[in-house]
């Protein structure tokens, strides 16, 4: 009687445990709640309450609870993997931009222009700063959080609790986005990089034609102004063309819980 009692007990408290362990990479790595401004008690209680309204339907298709430590810790570890995948495809999306604003900061000559990052807690340049903004700004309007959380619950239905296996088109997705990422960030600094260029062309021909100018202070002026004047007149189109993106890192997550 003792022993079925326990049982009863400790299936829920399992899969509650594994419920959570999937859950709670995505919650910290995608924005907003990944921002340093967000307290980590709130998130650790954001993740529990998720964990509590997701394990009604987790808790009808899980595996029973293993009579083994390694065993058990083997199937927490797999479930922190899935959710660490599907919290590194939101996260990259986020990154993509950055990578764009580093590669522009560092052709205007903005490198010692840095402020911390609050999702990452390092130094950035700001305009790679302003572009990660904008790339959580845009992911939260077009309801990105709401699709990892779909994607976090359809998961349930292909990996049950204790039932996650490895399969090699993770690793497959995960390089596909990856890729898929660096891309985008080279495309979206193609243009402002290319205006950068143009203007330090011109500034090599002024201080060709007139030596007697600062070419430290002029140049350094014409990438500053050069830069803002394309980032205001960019920022709408670069925008557009990021959201229609959205869609690949979204489509991402649903294909490694269908796989």
């Amino acid at each position: 009687m003792g022993d079925a009692v326990l049982g009863l007990l400790s299936q829920p408290l399992w899969v509650f445990i594994s419920v959570l362990a999937r859950i709670s990479p995505p919650l910290m790595m995608a924005p907003p709640t990944r921002t340093a401004a967000v307290p980590m008690r709130f998130r650790a209680l954001l993740a529990m309450g998720a964990a509590m309204l997701l394990l009604p339907a987790a808790i009808s298709t899980a595996q029973p609870m293993p009579t083994n430590v390694l065993t058990i810790g083997i199937a927490l570890a797999a479930e922190v993997l899935l959710g660490v995948l599907l919290g590194s495809v939101i996260l990259m999306a986020v990154t993509s931009l950055q990578i764009a604003g580093q590669a522009v900061g560092h052709l205007a000559g903005f490198d010692l222009a840095t402020a911390v990052d609050p999702g990452s807690n390092e130094e950035m340049p700001v305009i790679s700063n302003m572009l990660g903004w904008l790339a959580m700004v845009i992911l939260l309007l077009v309801g990105g959080h709401r699709h990892l959380m779909e994607c976090c619950l359809e998961s349930f239905t292909r990996y049950p609790v204790g039932d996650v296996q490895f399969t090699s088109a993770w690793l497959s997705e995960i390089e596909t986005v990856l890729r898929h990422t660096f891309i985008i960030g080279i495309r979206a600094a193609a243009p402002l990089a290319t205006a950068l260029l143009l203007a330090n062309l011109i500034t090599g021909l002024l201080a060709r034609t007139l030596p007697q100018l600062n070419l430290l202070a002029i140049g350094f002026n014409i990438n500053a102004m050069a830069l803002l004047t394309l980032l205001f007149m960019s920022v709408g189109g670069l925008t557009w063309v990021y959201q229609n993106e959205l869609a690949f890192w979204i489509d991402s997550c649903h294909r490694i819980v269908a796989q």
